[in-house]
C-alpha cells in the first residue's frame, strides 16, 4: 500500500469538512449565527439553504482532493459531521434533538449529493478505480 494516496484521501475528507465549517460559519453569519426552531420560516429556509449549499462544496471539496472515488470520499466526511453532531446534542440547546438531527441530516445528505455530482460531472475524466 502506498502512503501518499492514503494522505491525500485523508486530506480530502478533512479539507471537505473544513469548507463545510466555514461555509456555514459565513452564511450562518447574517442569519444571527445559529437557526432555532421558532426562528421566522424565511430564516429557517435560509438557513436549510445555507446547509444545502455548505454541504455541496464540502462534498464536491472532498472528492476533488480524493481525485478518485469521490462519492466514497464525501460520504467519509460524515464521520466528522457526525462527531460534530454529537458535540451539539450534548451540550444541550433549546431547540429539540430533532430539530438538530434535522438539520444535521441535511447537511450530510448535501454532502454526499456534491461528490455524487462531482463524480457524474467529472465522469470520464478522472482516472479508473
Amino acid at each position: 500500500m502506498r502512503i501518499a494516496p492514503l494522505w491525500r484521501s485523508a486530506a480530502s475528507v478533512l479539507l471537505g469538512y473544513i469548507v463545510i465549517v466555514v461555509a456555514t460559519t459565513l452564511g450562518f453569519r447574517p442569519l444571527g449565527g445559529i437557526v432555532h426552531r421558532h426562528a421566522p420560516l424565511g430564516t429557517q429556509a435560509a438557513g436549510a439553504l445555507v446547509a444545502i449549499v455548505s454541504g455541496l462544496l464540502g462534498g464536491a471539496t472532498a472528492a476533488l482532493v480524493a481525485g478518485r472515488h469521490p462519492v466514497r470520499h464525501a460520504a467519509a466526511v460524515l464521520l466528522l459531521l457526525a462527531i460534530d453532531t454529537a458535540v451539539v446534542l450534548a451540550r444541550g440547546d433549546a431547540d429539540p434533538a430533532w430539530f438538530e438531527l434535522a438539520g444535521s441530516a441535511t447537511l450530510m445528505l448535501a454532502t454526499v449529493a456534491g461528490g455524487v455530482v462531482y463524480g457524474l460531472a467529472t465522469r470520464g475524466r478522472r482516472p479508473p478505480g
